[in-house]
Formats: C-alpha cells, sequence, structure tokens
C-alpha cells in the first residue's frame, strides 16, 4: 500500500520540482580551462539562464584527464538539475575510451539538448612546403613516419579525427599531445609539428593572420564560417566527423526540469541573432532536438568514434 501511494505522490511532485526550478544556484561543469569553444559556449547559456532565473547559474571549471574528472563529478551528484555538465564529443567519448572510469558513459548521463554542431578543420604549419590536402598527403607519403600533427588531448575527438585522416588518406605521421587547443596551437604556428585537426574557434585566428593554413573541414559540406576552405571529402579523403556539444545532467534528473531545461535553451539559441552568433563565434550551427532526438543522436554518433577508439587500442 505504501509504494503504491509513494510513487503517486512522486508522481505529482515531478511538475512543481520543475515549476519552482531553480531555487538555489546550478553549476554548470566544464570539463576545459576558461576560454575555449565549450567554456564559451556555457557561459552563453548560464547568461542567458540568469537572465530568466535571476543569478542562479554559474559555470565551473574543471578541466583534466580529457574530460573525465568533470564527468565523474556530474555522475556522481544528486539528480536534482542543480549540477549540469557541458560535454563536447570529446568528453563525452573519452568516458569510452578510458577503462578505469568512475561511472558508466552510457547510463551516467541525461543529454538536454545539443547546442551546437560543426566540423572540425584541418590546418597545417605556413613552415610544411603545402597549400591543400593532396600536397600534404604526397608529402606524408613521401616521408613516412617522419611528419608530426600536434593534438589538444590524447584522445580527444580532433586527436581521434587526425586519426581517421590518416587511416583514410594512407599515410603514417607521428602524434605530438599537448594539454589545450592553446599550446597546440602555439607550436603548429611556430612549425613545432607539421599540421593539426581542432575547431574553427582556436584555428581562425591564425588562418586570418597567416600564421597557419586552412586545408581543409571535416563536415559533409563546407562551413558558413568559413566557405573558402573544402571539405576532407572534396579534397580527395573519405573523413567526415563533426564536434558537438551539448548540455547533460546526471541521469534519473525528473524529466520535466531536463524538458525546461532544453525548451528554455532552445527559444534562447533558436533566433536569428544566436545562430549568426553560434557561427560567426564558433562556426557552429544549432540543431533542432528535443532530449529524446539528442540520445538518438548520441546512440549512431558514439557508434561512428568507437571505431576508431578501437584500432587504435
Amino acid at each position: 500500500m505504501l509504494r503504491p501511494l509513494f510513487l503517486a505522490l512522486f508522481s505529482i511532485a515531478l511538475p512543481a520540482a520543475a515549476q519552482t526550478y531553480p531555487g538555489k544556484t546550478v553549476r554548470i561543469v566544464v570539463p576545459f580551462p576558461a576560454g575555449g569553444s565549450t567554456d564559451v559556449l556555457a557561459r552563453v547559456c548560464a547568461e542567458h539562464l540568469n537572465k530568466t532565473h535571476g543569478q542562479l547559474f554559474i559555470v565551473d571549471n574543471r578541466p583534466g584527464a580529457t574530460g573525465t574528472i568533470a564527468g565523474a563529478l556530474v555522475a556522481n551528484s544528486a539528480p536534482d538539475g542543480y549540477t549540469l555538465l557541458m560535454h563536447s564529443v570529446s568528453t563525452y567519448i573519452a568516458g569510452y575510451m578510458y577503462k578505469k572510469v568512475s561511472y558508466d558513459p552510457v547510463k551516467a548521463f541525461a543529454p538536454i539538448v545539443n547546442l551546437s554542431v560543426n566540423p572540425f578543420i584541418l590546418v597545417s604549419s605556413t613552415s610544411l612546403p603545402v597549400k591543400n590536402v593532396k600536397e600534404l598527403v604526397a608529402l606524408a607519403r613521401s616521408r613516412p613516419g617522419e611528419l608530426t600533427f600536434g593534438t589538444v588531448g590524447m584522445g580527444s575527438g580532433a586527436h581521434l579525427v587526425a586519426e581517421m585522416f590518416n587511416s583514410a588518406a594512407r599515410i603514417k605521421t607521428v602524434s605530438v599531445h599537448y594539454k589545450g587547443s592553446a599550446p597546440t596551437m602555439v607550436a603548429l604556428a611556430s612549425g613545432e609539428v607539421g599540421f593539426s585537426v581542432n575547431n574553427i574557434l582556436d584555428t581562425r585566428p591564425f588562418v586570418n593572420q597567416g600564421k597557419l593554413r586552412a586545408l581543409a573541414v571535416t563536415g559533409t559540406k563546407r562551413s558558413p564560417a568559413m566557405p573558402d576552405v573544402p571539405t576532407l571529402v572534396d579534397s580527395g579523403v573519405e573523413v567526415e566527423a563533426n564536434i558537438w556539444t551539448g548540455l547533460f545532467a546526471p541521469a534519473a534528473t525528473p524529466k520535466p526540469i531536463v524538458d525546461r531545461l532544453n525548451q528554455e535553451l532552445t527559444r534562447v539559441f533558436d533566433t536569428r541573432e544566436m545562430r549568426e552568433w553560434l557561427l560567426n563565434s564558433l562556426g557552429g550551427e544549432l540543431p533542432a532536438n528535443t532530449p529524446e532526438q539528442f540520445a538518438a543522436f548520441l546512440a549512431s554518433d558514439t557508434a561512428q568514434w568507437q571505431k576508431i577508439v578501437k584500432q587504435l587500442d
């Protein structure tokens, strides 16, 4: 008798919880240092949610271990909507790469909303005598095992895409891992490494200043953020992969709270002003998605990344 009564009362309480949410400060945990694209997106979300709710959303940067430190923190937090996680493809996939993580990457999180999807970009140092993908591939084949590529971290999405590129182009190059995007771009601009794969936000300033060469983007089409840059497929290398950045809550967070956050952030970002900001600032586009659509996307997207992860084992 008591259990049915409890379940009935619980089902009534969920909508009420969503209506009164948030009643205290909400943390949006970011698995990267301040200043990167994921951090910027999280801060924009917090700013707009603060306008709606009144200074209740803050960003908490917890970098390290390719996002698994932040992932563990949120996965083990109370599922009440007061600790959220701004995952990127890199930090989400890391949960599948590392064998000793304290959470189940499949079951630990409730997807809320996918806020930005954009391609990676393949760039080369100006010290490297190449001006396009064909020339980079030819150079790498003529010097097997000599060319180096910089990554923003071992196992990051950018690292995995670079490995996809090596495999598809049938070339052998050497990875050099850095701690984040900034040191990777500095190393590339100085000629310390030959090429890299990274996001558009962090590479575009170097390209515009003539310090790096943009060779190709990894999307299914050219990016409106850099329309003069061809895709890898157009350049003769069959690789397609995108960066995504989305908001998550711990699993078992009440669905009314998940739905409310989805609706509020979709309303904020699905405007001409914010779509232009996403494109011009991050090189990204807003996909239309519900929490269920985001979950379905994750299932198919993760399968692609797991294939390359297995190749690296």
